[in-house]
Protein backbone atom coordinates (compact mmCIF):
# COMPACT_ATOMS: atom_id res chain seq x y z
CA UNK A 1 0.00 0.00 0.00
CA UNK A 2 1.34 3.49 -1.07
CA UNK A 3 -0.65 5.17 2.11
CA UNK A 4 1.18 2.41 4.40
CA UNK A 5 4.78 3.16 2.85
CA UNK A 6 3.73 7.13 3.38
CA UNK A 7 2.95 7.09 6.84
CA UNK A 8 5.34 4.54 8.24
CA UNK A 9 2.81 1.98 9.01
CA UNK A 10 3.85 -1.63 9.30
CA UNK A 11 1.67 -3.67 6.71
CA UNK A 12 2.66 -7.41 6.94
CA UNK A 13 0.27 -9.84 5.91
CA UNK A 14 -0.04 -13.14 8.44
CA UNK A 15 0.47 -16.54 6.54
CA UNK A 16 -3.11 -16.75 6.20
CA UNK A 17 -3.55 -13.54 4.44
CA UNK A 18 -0.27 -14.43 2.72
CA UNK A 19 -1.74 -17.69 0.99
CA UNK A 20 -4.93 -15.55 -0.33
CA UNK A 21 -2.29 -13.29 -2.09
CA UNK A 22 -0.59 -16.26 -3.36
CA UNK A 23 -3.69 -17.73 -4.45
CA UNK A 24 -5.06 -14.43 -5.84
CA UNK A 25 -2.02 -13.61 -8.31
CA UNK A 26 -1.97 -17.16 -9.54
CA UNK A 27 -5.44 -17.19 -10.46
CA UNK A 28 -6.46 -13.83 -11.33
CA UNK A 29 -3.91 -11.08 -11.00
CA UNK A 30 -1.38 -12.72 -13.64
CA UNK A 31 -4.24 -13.78 -15.81
CA UNK A 32 -5.12 -10.33 -16.01
CA UNK A 33 -1.72 -8.80 -16.79
CA UNK A 34 -1.67 -11.61 -19.33
CA UNK A 35 -4.60 -10.62 -21.06
CA UNK A 36 -3.51 -6.87 -21.07
CA UNK A 37 0.09 -7.99 -22.09
CA UNK A 38 1.13 -4.66 -20.41
CA UNK A 39 2.55 -3.76 -17.20
CA UNK A 40 0.38 -2.98 -13.97
CA UNK A 41 1.53 -0.22 -12.00
CA UNK A 42 -0.08 -1.36 -8.36
CA UNK A 43 -1.09 1.51 -5.70
CA UNK A 44 -2.95 -0.52 -3.19
CA UNK A 45 -2.86 -4.57 -2.25
CA UNK A 46 -2.91 -6.22 1.02
CA UNK A 47 -4.24 -3.65 3.99
CA UNK A 48 -3.46 -4.00 7.42
CA UNK A 49 -6.78 -2.91 9.64
CA UNK A 50 -4.39 0.37 10.24
CA UNK A 51 -3.85 0.96 6.93
CA UNK A 52 -7.69 -0.36 5.74
CA UNK A 53 -8.85 2.76 8.42
CA UNK A 54 -6.50 5.27 7.53
CA UNK A 55 -7.78 4.84 3.75
CA UNK A 56 -11.00 4.86 4.58
CA UNK A 57 -11.61 1.79 3.61
CA UNK A 58 -15.16 -0.86 4.17
CA UNK A 59 -14.52 -3.00 7.01
CA UNK A 60 -15.65 -6.03 4.51
CA UNK A 61 -12.50 -4.52 2.33
CA UNK A 62 -10.86 -7.74 0.54
CA UNK A 63 -7.31 -5.62 0.85
CA UNK A 64 -7.76 -6.67 3.93
CA UNK A 65 -7.29 -10.21 3.58
CA UNK A 66 -5.52 -10.13 0.99
CA UNK A 67 -7.94 -10.73 -2.07
CA UNK A 68 -7.95 -7.06 -3.82
CA UNK A 69 -5.32 -4.31 -5.65
CA UNK A 70 -5.90 -1.17 -7.45
CA UNK A 71 -3.61 -1.00 -10.41
CA UNK A 72 -3.35 0.95 -13.57
CA UNK A 73 -1.51 0.08 -17.03
CA UNK A 74 -0.69 3.42 -18.15
CA UNK A 75 1.18 1.84 -21.32
CA UNK A 76 -2.26 -0.22 -21.96
CA UNK A 77 -4.65 3.01 -22.11
CA UNK A 78 -7.44 4.37 -19.50
CA UNK A 79 -8.70 2.73 -16.80
CA UNK A 80 -12.17 2.36 -18.77
CA UNK A 81 -10.48 0.18 -21.26
CA UNK A 82 -8.64 -1.73 -18.72
CA UNK A 83 -12.30 -2.68 -17.17
CA UNK A 84 -13.62 -3.16 -20.70
CA UNK A 85 -10.87 -5.74 -21.48
CA UNK A 86 -10.69 -7.75 -18.72
CA UNK A 87 -14.31 -7.91 -18.41
CA UNK A 88 -14.73 -9.27 -21.87
CA UNK A 89 -11.91 -11.86 -21.40
CA UNK A 90 -12.63 -13.11 -18.03
CA UNK A 91 -16.39 -14.19 -19.02
CA UNK A 92 -14.69 -15.44 -22.45
CA UNK A 93 -12.14 -17.73 -20.34
CA UNK A 94 -14.10 -18.08 -17.68
CA UNK A 95 -12.18 -16.39 -15.22
CA UNK A 96 -13.55 -16.20 -11.87
CA UNK A 97 -13.46 -12.89 -9.93
CA UNK A 98 -15.22 -11.10 -7.16
CA UNK A 99 -15.31 -7.65 -7.95
CA UNK A 100 -14.00 -5.70 -11.07
CA UNK A 101 -14.54 -1.88 -10.16
CA UNK A 102 -13.82 0.89 -12.37
CA UNK A 103 -12.97 3.48 -9.95
CA UNK A 104 -13.69 7.42 -10.57
CA UNK A 105 -13.36 6.97 -14.54
CA UNK A 106 -13.95 10.66 -15.49
CA UNK A 107 -10.82 11.53 -12.92
CA UNK A 108 -7.52 11.52 -13.87
CA UNK A 109 -6.71 9.74 -11.37
CA UNK A 110 -8.73 6.30 -12.17
CA UNK A 111 -7.73 3.21 -11.28
CA UNK A 112 -9.56 -0.26 -11.39
CA UNK A 113 -10.15 -2.62 -8.20
CA UNK A 114 -10.01 -5.97 -9.25
CA UNK A 115 -10.93 -8.46 -6.21
CA UNK A 116 -10.36 -12.03 -6.25
CA UNK A 117 -12.87 -13.17 -3.87
CA UNK A 118 -14.83 -11.67 -0.77
CA UNK A 119 -14.67 -12.53 3.06
CA UNK A 120 -16.97 -15.15 3.01
CA UNK A 121 -14.59 -16.65 -0.10
CA UNK A 122 -17.59 -15.87 -2.51
CA UNK A 123 -16.50 -14.89 -6.38
CA UNK A 124 -19.65 -12.65 -7.56
CA UNK A 125 -17.92 -11.35 -10.94
CA UNK A 126 -19.31 -8.07 -10.21
CA UNK A 127 -19.16 -5.25 -12.69
CA UNK A 128 -19.05 -1.89 -11.03
CA UNK A 129 -17.94 1.74 -11.33
CA UNK A 130 -17.25 4.11 -9.01
CA UNK A 131 -18.82 7.73 -8.88
CA UNK A 132 -18.71 10.31 -6.45
CA UNK A 133 -22.40 12.53 -5.58
CA UNK A 134 -22.27 14.94 -3.48
CA UNK A 135 -18.93 13.79 -1.60
CA UNK A 136 -20.06 10.46 -1.48
CA UNK A 137 -18.56 7.08 -2.88
CA UNK A 138 -21.85 5.25 -5.08
CA UNK A 139 -21.26 2.11 -6.93
CA UNK A 140 -23.02 1.67 -9.74
CA UNK A 141 -23.49 -1.91 -11.07
CA UNK A 142 -21.92 -1.87 -14.69
CA UNK A 143 -19.66 -0.53 -16.36
CA UNK A 144 -20.60 3.09 -17.25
Amino acid sequence: SNTAVRLGIENIPSPVHKADLIESRNKLWQPARDILGKTMIISSGYRSPEVNDRVGGSDSSAHSIGCAIDFTSPSFGTSRAIANKLAKEFKAKGIKFDQLILEFPDSNSSWVHLGYKNRKGEQNCQLLTAVKRNGKTDYLYGLI
